[in-house]
């Protein structure tokens, strides 16, 4: 009996709350990843690649007689989604903006492109890919559960623990007394 009841002390005292820090670390390592990749498009532009327009001056310097040899594009070969970042740019304070949509000229400007556009040449390139952050669906979900059974696994063995040692505790012959009564007894000795 004396075993039976060290056994379930040990498994309450040190082994569920062990498990329930592992299973908590390892839900926070599923749910905050998980929950960032369901809120990344708000947050910032996902999968809409940056290019920046550079101004016509430097255009003319990189494409000058010994400049280098780039392709060139006329603004109307550009798509749709193409048009609407390169005019953006040009109006935008720091000239970059995101291409949303189509974007059949990206190797062109992979490599940097000078765009004709109303008779002006501009120099263009991709600043920033926005790669979105991919994570397996169930990662939020199952990080949560995680979580929560780890929580548990921490908190309900103590609270069983106790009860278990109450209800186990060797009397040797003398009176039996509750959990109830040793808790009213440890209580009137503290004067509450």
């Amino acid at each position: 009996m004396a075993d039976d009841t060290e056994e379930t002390s040990l498994l309450f005292t040190y082994v569920a709350p062990f498990v329930g820090v592992l299973l908590i670390a390892i839900g926070i390592g599923g749910a905050v990843p998980g929950g960032y990749a369901l809120i990344q498009d708000e947050l910032r532009d996902c999968d809409s690649p940056t290019i920046v327009v550079e101004s016509s001056e430097r255009a003319d310097e990189l494409v000058g007689e010994d400049g280098v040899q780039l392709e060139r594009l006329d603004f109307e070969e550009l798509t749709d989604a193409e048009r609407e970042a390169f005019r953006e740019a040009l109006d935008a304070p720091r000239r970059e903006a995101h291409i949303y949509g189509a974007f059949d000229n990206r190797e062109a400007f992979e490599s940097g492109v000078v765009v004709t556009y109303q008779g002006e040449r501009y120099y263009s390139t991709i600043v920033a890919e926005n790669t979105c952050y991919r994570v397996p669906a169930l990662a939020f979900p199952l990080g949560v559960f995680a979580i929560g059974l780890g929580t548990v696994a921490v908190l309900v063995p103590r609270r069983t623990g106790n009860w278990w040692s109450w209800k186990n505790a060797p009397t040797n012959g003398a009176s039996s007394v509750t959990p109830r009564d040793a808790r009213q007894s440890e209580a009137g000795a503290f004067g509450v």
